[in-house]
């Protein structure tokens, strides 16, 4: 049942009804409905711009929403069986946020070791102590999957007084914790469960064999609508539970995200929920027998495939054959993927009926960029994920550290005073705080020889990286 309308539009039809009135602007932005432009601007800018609105009366405020973007949200609640927030800065701000409600600075905070590049920024600059847990190793494959239910007891066990688990599910490659059995246990010991569910906007219908953790006992779940679902980019959205602080997460949401949240984003995660609502049973079936057909005819054209617990994620494991090298093929003709490694490539399927068409003439595009791809050179590395304790505890920096500079094989040993992350995927290599191997060094090198792109100082890309002086 809808909530109760104030306003007798929805988000987006009171969104077409200002701009069909062609009022006068005499308001921010800059181009004044539209009016600010010249004969350069592509036609389809020019249609998108007079949306482009700010917090006029009749069009709310995101930031003390009490009329149509509150009745949106309260809208996007029902469906998620929460409470819900629009994020217009994308699911960064989301996951800074849920930490900054829970945690206070100098807190300890339990964190899957494979989390996003803005966890860790979130947990460095709220002045965060982590507690690392380790991810299973999916054997076969290499790729590292979710954290266990029994990592988190050693953790509370070994580490206590954390005052939050920050776990990420689904995986980039679709794999999904055990979120019921991990949120029963913490509830029992009064821990709230964050959820970095970044790609998982969608998994919502009751017949999924795992559903979104919002369902599954989690306190507070981020999601990038825009990653899964029709929104624009940075086009996201919170869901929390009553043991979430809401007037410390109302105070976060506002500090981190913009003061002028863009009016096109919003009608984008207003349409995406409406979308998402509007899929039946049948369609949902539908979809899934397309993906499953999708996944069986590259198994039949001779391609070895890795589905996660998210349907959406595809992962086509390339060994012998160069992932890296079949990804720039697929490029070429016209296919571009999600990710792609030495021995892999990942595929995100759109949530939509997929036509037999469709299919037929993707297969065939995929076998003919396979057929160049060449062997995987002896000396090019399978990346592997940094290999670590199931628990640790990551040096934390106090700002006034000792800092030297050094060659990455004589650093070996040392604390890193910087991160490096390898994007996509955006999960970082070595962080900061974190003690670096000869592994980690190993595979850096090979990634810099290649020219994979990373996220890292200059001085990282000649091969030297910063470390702390520790006196003993």
């Amino acid at each position: 049942m809808a909530p109760s309308r104030k306003n007798p539009f929805t988000f987006l039809e009171s969104l077409e009804q200002h701009v069909s009135e062609h009022r006068v602007s005499f308001h921010v932005p800059g181009h004044h409905n539209g009016t600010v432009t010249d004969h350069t601007l592509p036609s389809a800018f020019a249609k998108v711009m007079p949306y482009d609105l700010t917090e006029l009366a009749h069009l709310d405020d995101l930031h003390d929403a009490s009329g149509i973007i509150d009745q949106a949200e309260k809208a996007l609640g029902e469906l998620y069986e929460s409470k819900s927030k629009w994020l217009v800065n994308g699911s960064t701000v989301g996951n800074w946020s849920m930490l900054a409600a829970t945690v206070k600075r100098g807190e300890r905070v339990y964190v899957q070791r494979n989390s996003h590049k803005s966890v860790w920024n979130a947990i460095e600059w709220l002045g965060l102590k982590p507690i690392l847990l380790t991810p299973t190793i999916e054997r076969g494959t290499g790729i590292p999957t979710v954290v266990t239910l029994e990592t988190i007891e050693q953790a509370v066990q070994e580490f206590p007084g954390g005052r939050a688990v920050m776990l990420t599910s689904p995986t980039y490659y679709g794999d999904m914790a055990d979120i019921r059995a991990i949120s029963n246990y913490l509830s029992s010991l009064e821990i709230p469960l964050l959820v970095d569910e970044a790609h998982g906007a969608h998994l919502i219908h009751p017949k999924l064999l795992q559903r979104s953790a919002i369902f599954e006992g989690a306190s507070a779940v981020v999601q990038s609508a825009h990653k899964t679902l029709p929104a624009l980019t940075m086009g996201a959205w919170i869901h929390y539970k009553k043991d979430i602080d809401e007037i410390r997460l109302k105070h976060a949401l506002s500090s981190f995200q913009t003061s002028s949240p863009s009016y096109l984003i919003m009608a984008s995660l207003d349409y995406a929920r409406s979308y998402l609502e509007s899929l039946t049973d049948e369609a949902w079936s539908s979809i899934q027998k397309n993906h499953a057909h999708f996944v069986l005819e590259l198994k039949r054209a001779g391609f070895t495939v890795k589905v996660g617990d998210d349907f959406t994620k595809v992962t086509v494991m390339t060994y012998p054959k160069n992932g890296l090298v079949f990804s720039e093929h697929l490029a070429s003709i016209g296919i571009d993927i999600e990710l792609a490694a030495v021995d892999h490539v990942l595929f995100c399927l759109p949530l939509r009926e997929i036509t037999k068409q469709e299919i037929e003439h993707w297969i065939k595009l995929i076998k003919k960029a396979a057929t160049h791809v060449p062997i995987i050179d002896e000396d090019e590395t399978i990346f592997p994920f940094p290999q670590t304790e199931r628990v640790s505890e990551l040096y934390t920096l106090v700002g006034n550290e000792q800092v030297q500079r050094l060659s990455f094989k004589q650093a070996i040993g040392f604390v890193s005073a910087e991160t490096v992350i390898p994007y996509p995927p955006g999960i970082p290599w070595i962080l900061k705080g974190e003690r670096i191997t000869e592994e980690k060094i190993r595979v850096l090198m090979e990634w810099i020889s290649l020219g994979r792109k990373l996220q890292a100082s200059k001085h990282v890309m000649i091969e030297q990286i910063d470390v702390i002086v520790e006196e003993f």
